[in-house]
């Protein structure tokens, strides 16, 4: 009985990320963006302790596994991809033009990774493309940038151009072979080999200090270029 309980907590979590996206869908409905955008990134960390918590109490499984893809798939897949379409409807410069659904893309491809997520073996240790976790984070950090940075946010979700650029390529990255810096520190390692973590982290702490939630996407697009710019400095 109690082992049955144990394997199921890692589950709880889980669900409660799903409860969270299909809540932040709701929320982007009625255009309160910014709690749509907290309860992805609460769902984020749910998301994170239940994959914690699997390893800790020894249950991971396949159901486990199955479940969480499916959960992220409406958090940081449909949800986020919701808020894009929310953007755009708030610069009332593009809502009558059918590239406004270019935010589909960010569902579809979601879906696409983590259902390549599952059965690509290389990713056991670190993740090739960006894990749709950190889009959805990066997505819903524009509900608050929307206030800080008006003019940047417009830049990016006024303009049709830049919107459906936007739109592709974070789609793009989430299913590229990109090989990612992975950002864990492991025992037996210099200082010197964690240099590329140290200055990913530099960044992302000046930055925060500096410019709050705009941050969150200055972080996103260091993480990838330096991650592009190792992979390219190995061959």
């Amino acid at each position: 009985m109690i082992s049955a309980i144990k394997k199921q907590i890692p589950n709880l979590f889980t669900l409660g990320n799903l409860t969270c996206g299909v809540l932040a869908i709701i929320f982007a409905f009625d255009k309160k963006l910014e709690m749509a955008a907290w309860l992805i990134v609460l769902a984020a960390i749910l998301d994170f302790f239940d994959g914690f918590l699997a390893r800790l109490l020894g249950v991971s499984g396949d159901m486990g596994k199955q479940l969480d893809s499916l959960a992220d798939c409406v958090t940081f897949g449909v949800a986020p991809s919701l808020l894009i379409y929310q953007y755009a409807l708030l610069s009332h410069n593009i809502e009558s033009n059918i590239f406004i659904y270019s935010f589909i893309l960010l569902a579809i491809f979601s879906a696409y990774r983590l259902a390549k997520f599952n059965i690509d073996t290389r990713q056991s240790e670190s993740f090739i493309g960006v894990p749709t976790p950190i889009t959805g984070i990066m997505v819903a950090s524009w509900a608050f940038i929307q206030n800080s940075c008006p003019n940047i946010f417009e830049f990016f979700f006024g303009n049709i151009i830049s919107y459906i650029l936007f739109c592709i390529t974070i789609s793009l990255l989430l299913v590229s072979e990109i090989p990612l810096v992975s950002l864990k520190f492991k025992k037996g390692k210099q200082l010197k080999d964690f240099t590329v973590q140290l200055i990913i982290g530099a960044i992302g702490l000046f930055s925060i200090i500096a410019f709050q939630w705009l941050a969150v996407p200055i972080i996103y697009v260091v993480y990838v270029l330096s991650s592009v710019f190792v992979n390219f400095a190995k061959k």
